[in-house]
């Protein structure tokens, strides 16, 4: 199956920017209420002035740069601008600390680093301890403009750089199977990995959604979640680029503010987790918001039938259950679209995709049995090319044709498939990806500590958040709120554990692995 063909995102784009030029296509509004708005045709020529401002500071195709700040028009901009050239798009998280971001830099070899003001600090600190960086770049100028220039540190300012370029298309060759993007996902081991991801792939995942999700033309989508993870990307970003719907961005979710811009800006779609569900479902009543004009709400992430049953009361904003990975791209497991959703399963698998629950040998399993979901797996095409500078990882994921998830679950008579937990010891809390190494690798550089491990543990209202368990040295003194400590100063703080436990020893295997399951016990 071959619905892509050779077209690239901002191809796509231009298409829609010569079909309907003066349909709204962007509105971003600040946490101040302060609103922007661009037509099709309108961000088609900003499109184009980011391309060449990208080629005239030396970013050539296959040349990959860091976005590290919040939602904002800039992302939009840049992500579009990368597939006009063939440079590929970092996104990271405008939380991370200086250790997270250095890895992150370092890795995808990135030259430039885009941020805010406001993580100039990080960023800056970054760049001049990376010999790739050549160029840091603040966004964001309405706010820039009110720092004097030695608060900018005499950086340029991107809105200022873009709008001195020219508004014609640039004039490079680029094809459907370049890299455009990369998002770093956080895996098992202490480092993240770089997912690469093509304009096929992209297009590919964002087709499927749309046939899935009933996304239409004259659709407008609210986008509060980062943009820097995939959900944001692969159900609202993408989708609604490739079918020419309208997007409207906030800086990030707040529930106070989430159906105050779907009501004004008339939203028909919008993306969530289960953590933004509870925050929504926690807010004092108010029956303005029942005035929302949403007809589709995808989400991952299961509540409970009585949380489900107060959000459709309360809001009438209809769910859709969702279930993907940054690897799988677009999201092969969906509520069906017409008829009962059954809200407690992540859906059946979407015209698209094929799957299937297997045991640790492959072999493939019978409804009612839990093993691990694999996605039928064309890579750079279907799911991601692989992942970025490890041969040995990407191995290990993409096997025989089938994407291996590392994600348990089963699926019952009539097809709709179940989660159970992570085989890979992934923690989610409220939507965002912990790796239980990564955290590992943090306590352990603590003097005193002799083990260690972590584990998700329940949260009414973030799902899981992370636990730490500590055996030390014999004589070692270290308290809590030491290790604790020590995790803020090098960690972001959704990874930073919310409890230390001090143990002698753990359960294991009988060769000598941890065996986390009882830990919590």
């Amino acid at each position: 199956m071959n619905i892509v063909g050779n077209r690239t995102i901002s191809g796509i784009f231009s298409e829609f920017a010569a079909y309907h030029s003066d349909k709204t296509y962007l509105i971003f509004e600040d946490l101040e209420g302060h609103c922007q708005q661009w037509s099709f045709a309108q961000f088609e020529a900003h499109v184009n002035q980011t391309a060449r401002w990208l080629l005239r500071i030396g970013v050539k195709r296959g040349e990959a740069f860091t976005f590290h700040a919040p939602n904002s028009p800039a992302f939009v901009a840049l992500a579009l601008a990368a597939s006009r050239i063939g440079a590929v798009m970092v996104p990271t998280d405008y939380r991370a600390t200086v250790d997270e971001l250095a890895y992150i830099v370092e890795h995808s070899e990135s030259r430039l680093i885009v941020t805010e003001p406001d993580q100039l600090d990080v960023a800056g600190t970054v760049a001049s301890a990376k010999s790739c960086v050549r160029d840091v770049v603040l966004s964001d100028v309405r706010r820039a403009e009110r720092l004097n220039s030695r608060a900018n540190n005499g950086h340029p300012i991107l809105e200022h750089e873009i709008q001195q370029q020219d508004t014609a298309p640039p004039d490079v060759s680029i094809n459907a199977d370049d890299v455009v993007h990369m998002l770093y996902t956080s895996g098992t081991t202490s480092h993240p990995k770089g997912v690469l991801l093509t304009n096929k792939a992209l297009i590919y995942g964002a087709e499927v959604f749309v046939r899935a999700s009933g996304l239409r033309n004259d659709d407008r989508h609210l986008i509060s979640l980062p943009l820097f993870h995939a959900a944001a990307q692969c159900h609202a970003f993408w989708p609604s680029l490739v079918c020419g719907a309208g997007i409207v961005v906030s800086p990030r979710f707040s529930p106070t503010r989430f159906f105050g811009l779907a009501i004004r800006h008339q939203c028909t779609m919008a993306a969530l987790f289960s953590s933004p569900l509870r925050l929504l479902l926690a807010q004092p009543h108010n029956e303005s918001w029942r005035m929302n004009r949403l007809r589709n709400v995808t989400f991952a992430i299961a509540l409970t039938e009585p949380q489900f049953a107060e959000w459709h009361g309360r809001f009438g904003a209809p769910l859709q259950h969702l279930w993907g990975m940054t690897e799988t791209v677009g999201l092969p497991i969906m509520s069906p679209l017409y008829g009962p959703r059954n809200l407690l399963a992540m859906g059946h698998p979407v015209l698209g995709y094929d799957l299937q629950i297997v045991d640790d040998n492959g072999n493939k399993l019978p409804p009612g049995e839990i093993g691990q979901i694999t996605v039928s797996a064309v890579p750079g095409h279907t799911v991601m090319k692989g992942y970025f500078k490890n041969e040995k990882a990407t191995a290990e994921t993409l096997r025989d044709g089938w994407l291996y998830t590392g994600d348990n679950a089963y699926y019952d008579e009539a097809g709709f498939y179940y989660f159970v937990d992570r085989a890979k010891q992934m923690i989610k809390r409220g939507g965002e990806n912990i790796a239980p190494g990564e955290v590992e690798a943090v306590i352990k550089q603590l003097e005193g500590v002799t083990d260690v491990a972590v584990i998700g543990v329940p949260d009414p209202l973030y799902d899981e958040v992370p636990a730490a368990f500590v055996i030390l040295k014999p004589g070692a003194t270290l308290h809590e709120e030491q290790i604790l400590e020590h995790c803020r100063s090098k960690l972001t703080r959704f990874r930073v554990p919310v409890s230390v436990t001090f143990r002698d020893e753990f359960p294991r295997t009988s060769v000598g692995k941890i065996q986390k399951h009882l830990l919590g016990c």
